[in-house]
């Protein structure tokens, strides 16, 4: 059985949260930092990114990794 690593768990997590988060903001998800010329979480949607990361972290710790 492969191993996933932690960089994996991250990753899942981080794309759940994502997928989640855009589904709730639609367009207003994202808006653009001109200063660092990058596309970032609008100030609602990462209040919103960061309670669902929390949440299906806490869902992946319990049902997937503590069951192994």
């Amino acid at each position: 059985m492969q191993t996933i690593t932690q960089d994996k768990e991250k990753e899942f997590i981080k794309e759940i949260a994502t997928q989640l988060t855009e589904l709730n903001f639609h367009e207003e998800t994202f808006e653009m930092d001109i200063k660092r010329d990058e596309l970032g979480f609008t100030p609602e949607s990462l209040e919103f990114y960061t309670e669902r990361y929390k949440e299906v972290e806490s869902l992946y710790n319990t049902l997937i990794k503590n069951n192994k």
